[in-house]
């Protein structure tokens, strides 16, 4: 497979939305994940977020961002023909490397509480659960 790995823009919405749909323990948001909300995303986060192209076909996405002080991996997929081949970790280093430009401290991820196979590669990749931490969240 011959794949680039370039910035995300919104005209991937698309078929980034495609993708999340079709992946299981991906939980699309209605406001966040919208084409208005990545629109916000990526205007605050240029060149954080990425996606993976197998010629015309997009096959992983990544979404970075910042709040100044920490960064944030989300819906970091990669479809099931991609998978195997490093995709989703050249995707992380890109990403991790861009949120490090940034000067920020940490970067943090989110995994669905049942989603165990996210949670076995997360971990397999050098990330780790905050024991001391219980994220509390609050709908606008």
């Amino acid at each position: 497979m011959n794949v680039q790995i370039r910035e995300m823009v919104l005209d991937d919405y698309d078929a980034v939305l495609a993708l999340w749909r079709d992946t299981p323990g991906v939980d699309i948001r209605p406001v966040t994940d919208s084409r208005e909300g990545i629109a916000r995303l990526l205007a605050r986060n240029p060149g954080l977020s990425v996606v993976v192209m197998n010629g015309d076909t997009l096959v992983g996405c990544a979404l970075a961002s910042h709040d100044g002080r920490r960064g944030f991996l989300q819906h970091v997929v990669v479809a099931p023909v991609a998978r195997g081949q490093g995709v989703a970790r050249t995707m992380i280093d890109i990403c991790v490397e861009r949120l490090r430009e940034n000067h920020l401290g940490w970067v943090h991820l989110d995994v669905v509480a049942d989603n165990e196979t996210a949670s076995v590669f997360w971990q397999k990749a050098g990330w780790h659960p905050v024991e001391t931490l219980t994220r509390l969240s609050r709908k606008l």
